[in-house]
């Protein structure tokens, strides 16, 4: 209740300001909303009407949710137990009105208004969907102060900008348990996301049962895998908060799992098993170079696709899998596949001969109209990387565009050619960017149904990956969401660590998790000082750390390693980080001397923080990764101080001084243990008195 509290009064305090901007603390911002002067009290008497088909169990089991929700954040013990549909109270305090019960599919309307006076809330939406989503808002807008719980008086018109709106996991390089799936469902929810598109198989691993082939799973997945009967329970799960599950199966490349058990649909005979397709010589130094190359000349396990009973295979493999998941899409992945193993197959080579086929990107494109029939007989649309694209493509087939280095022109080629568009490029979450620059991304072309953000799981795994998700998610669920005219940088800051405290509260472990992890790396030591040194330490961008963990010991790659080391644990978009560069802003701008003592009372903070961690670094050797960056962090830290004293004495620093600091914030800028400090703009603005911006942009590789 301390948390919830401190979220709410954060809320209040801030509003005045919100209000001006028109975005309270809502995420994502609607469409329209006015904001009036007074108050809805929240008292024990609150009560809610539902005017919709009294059938309707989704919009019952969601208006009952989140009125639970209200009466556990506000702690009245509101006198109503269960809304049914027979309560129809016109006094009531909420009333709630549905046109057309309706299950989430792409292109339902989920428009809604909220209306809040003084008397009443009321929430009207044509759908059960569109209602879904003004109810999320409606917990949003729950305000606190020394009166007590109250909603603001707004008026919100509020539809989405993008149908689609997603998010994908990669559950297949590290199984990710189901209670981990439905936690992000739940945020999902909260941020009026509509598609899970959930990655299940993959070169280490085959993540759901088949009974038509056992095999895939009983040898394809280690023993982590979902029954079909969970995959229900999930489907229904979602289908209650809004969201439809999108399934994904990797084809023709990225399928070394599924040959572990039919090594026959494979171009190359052989044993098989789960795992990395290539194997990475650590004896020399790894580079981008030596990796593309890798990528460029392995021969990767892929589907023989001039073989007929492949096609057989699959065929029925697809209807199976059809029938499981009743979403009218099916991603059927088709990306990375570099044709070495098909061009080293003597009978492939001659089929494309024979065929006429220039290069294998024509023998892919063949395989993938093959797939996309046999899809479309089940009454899915395909969907494909953007590798899937080519000129003969069917107009039905949806492209997701992915890769950091495709033009833009790929995008206007696309929709020129009649394909929709699911847009990826720029939402990366495994290439630790900040949220800010998921946040400016913007979509290169018309005929995008919308976005999804992309979890891969390479460095990700069941106990690090709702931080890694978390709470940024929510900023690229603004941009799908919110008008495009929404672009206010530090106001979306403001409002996505109010919103990642409410998704804390209502049980999303992205905290709770990254506590833990922190306390594990302290060993027994100090894990106050550690937490306050991993606060401002996020990973190194980009594929780096993909990169780094290709030049470590194998065993440090195997999907059951642990990811224990700093840039395991660390906060990609640290809060910490945020709070600072917003008051030495303040400071640098006009000399206030509410954020001069606010700085002061970090840095004494991080200035004494590295004795404290000395015992830990003298044991652990997973911490001794990131004893320079707690050096250099308590001497800029002492240096930002004699700064301030300067400043405050009326003194310029002389020239040396301000040398051997220019000095000390170069060598900071180095990489350790895979972390970087995050807080050196603002260190180096209060030593040189500049004030420093941050890149538009950050290099991938």
């Amino acid at each position: 209740m301390r948390v919830l509290l401190s979220i709410l009064l954060i809320a209040s305090a801030t509003m005045a300001n919100a209000q001006s901007m028109n975005t309270l603390n809502l995420m994502p911002v609607p469409k329209s909303l006015a904001v009036e002067n007074g108050r809805f009290q929240l008292t024990a008497g609150f009560a809610i009407t539902v005017k919709s088909d009294k059938k309707d169990s989704i919009l019952l089991k969601a208006v009952n949710r989140m009125f639970q929700t209200l009466n556990r954040r506000s702690g009245l013990y509101f006198r109503q137990e269960i809304i049914s549909p027979e309560d129809h109270q016109d006094s009531a305090g909420m009333i709630v009105r549905v046109k057309q019960k309706a299950a989430m599919t792409i292109g339902v309307d989920e428009s809604y208004q909220v209306r809040v006076t003084n008397k009443q809330l009321s929430l009207d939406a044509n759908t059960t969907i569109g209602a879904l989503r003004g109810l999320e808002t409606i917990l949003q807008l729950l305000s606190l102060d020394e009166a007590g719980f109250y909603f603001p008086l707004v008026t919100i018109q509020d539809a989405p900008r993008f149908v689609w709106r997603g998010l994908m996991i990669d559950v297949a390089r590290h199984f990710i348990p189901m209670e981990v799936i439905k936690r992000n469902v739940e945020a999902m929810a909260a941020v009026r996301m509509n598609v899970l598109h959930l990655h299940l198989s993959d070169d280490q691993g085959f993540r759901v049962e088949s009974k038509l082939y056992p095999r895939l799973q009983s040898m394809g997945s280690d023993g982590a895998f979902y029954t079909q009967a969970e995959i229900r329970e999930l489907i229904q799960f979602a289908g209650e908060r809004g969201i439809l599950i999108v399934p994904e199966f990797d084809m023709p490349g990225h399928a070394s799992s599924w040959f572990a058990g039919y090594p026959e649909l494979a171009t190359k005979p052989g044993a098989y098993k789960p795992g990395m397709p290539y194997k990475i010589d650590r004896s020399k130094p790894v580079s981008v170079m030596s990796v593309m190359q890798l990528i460029q000349t392995t021969p990767f396990p892929s589907f023989n696709p001039v073989k007929e009973s492949v096609y057989n295979f699959l065929d029925r493999f697809i209807g199976e899998m059809s029938a499981l998941f009743p979403a009218p899409y099916f991603h059927i992945g088709a990306d990375e596949n570099n044709g070495v193993a098909w061009k080293q197959d003597s009978a492939i080579v001659a089929f494309m001969r024979k065929n006429k086929m220039a290069d294998t990107h024509e023998l892919q494109a063949y395989f993938a109209d093959r797939v996309q029939k046999l899809v479309m007989k089940y009454g899915k649309k395909t969907i494909g990387w953007e590798e899937v694209f080519s000129k003969n493509l069917s107009r039905d087939v949806v492209v997701q565009v992915w890769s950091p280095m495709s033009p833009p022109s790929l995008a206007q080629q696309i929709a020129a050619h009649g394909n929709p568009m699911i847009l990826s490029k720029g939402f990366y979450l495994d290439l630790f960017m900040p949220a800010s620059i998921h946040y400016k991304t913007e979509f290169p072309s018309d005929g995008f149904l919308g976005g999804e953000a992309a979890q891969w799981t390479e460095i990700a795994d069941a106990e690090n990956i709702e931080t890694r998700i978390w709470p940024r998610a929510a900023a690229i669920a603004e941009r799908f969401w919110s008008p495009k005219s929404v672009v206010d940088v530090t106001d979306m800051y403001r409002r996505l660590f109010i919103i990642s405290g409410q998704l804390n509260e209502s049980g999303l472990m992205h905290e709770a998790n990254y506590n833990r992890m922190v306390s594990r790396f302290a060993a027994g030591y100090n894990d106050h000082a550690a937490r306050t040194l991993m606060d401002v330490l996020p990973p190194v961008k980009g594929y780096k750390r993909l990169f780094g963990l290709m030049a470590q010991p194998e065993a440090v790659s195997y999907p059951t390693a642990p990811l224990v080391r700093a840039a395991d644990i660390a906060r990609i978009d640290p809060q910490v980080k945020w709070a600072f560069r917003n008051n030495v802003s303040e400071y640098v701008h006009s000399k206030s001397a509410g954020s001069e003592r606010a700085i002061r009372d970090q840095l004494v903070i991080w200035s004494a923080n590295d004795k404290l961690l000395e015992p830990l670094f003298k044991s652990s050797a997973l911490a001794r990764e990131i004893t320079e960056h707690s050096k250099n962090l308590s001497a800029l830290s002492k240096a930002c101080l004699e700064a301030l004293d300067m400043m405050q004495a009326g003194k310029k620093p002389d020239a040396q001084w301000l040398t051997g600091k220019k000095q000390l914030l170069e060598s900071a800028k180095g990489t350790y243990g895979e972390v970087e400090l995050s807080v050196l703009p603002e260190l180096s603005s209060l030593i040189t008195g500049q004030w420093s911006e941050l890149p538009e942009s950050y290099p991938v590789f």
